[in-house]
C-alpha cells in the first residue's frame, strides 16, 4: 500500500488532551493511521495513511471538532517533508502558503 500524509491546521494550539482524542478517532475508523504532531507549529497535525483513507480524511467538509479546536484538512503529500516544512512555515494565524 502506498502511503499519504494529511496535514491538518487547527483553529488554537492542540494539548496532550486534544491530540490524543484526535488520536483516538482517526485510529477508530482506520486502525493503519499514524497522527503525528508537529513541534514547530503546535496547531499542526499529521495523519500518515493510504490512499484508499485520504479522500475520507480530505472531504471531512468544514473539518472535524476535538475539544474546543477546530481541525480542518489542509493539504495532501507523498512526502512528510513537504507537509512539515509548510506547516512550520505556517504564520501565527494558522494559514499555510
Amino acid at each position: 500500500m502506498s502511503k499519504r500524509y494529511v496535514l491538518f491546521l487547527g483553529s488554537a494550539n492542540l494539548s496532550e488532551e486534544d491530540l490524543r482524542m484526535f488520536s483516538d478517532f482517526i485510529r477508530g475508523r482506520h486502525p493503519e493511521a499514524k497522527v503525528i504532531p508537529i513541534k514547530e507549529n503546535p496547531r499542526a497535525v499529521i495523519v500518515k495513511t493510504t490512499n484508499e483513507v485520504v479522500p475520507l480524511l480530505r472531504d471531512t467538509g468544514s473539518g472535524l471538532k476535538v475539544g474546543e479546536t477546530d481541525l480542518v484538512s489542509v493539504l495532501t503529500s507523498g512526502a512528510i517533508g513537504n507537509l512539515k516544512r509548510r506547516a512550520s512555515a505556517a504564520g501565527a494565524n494558522g494559514e499555510v502558503s
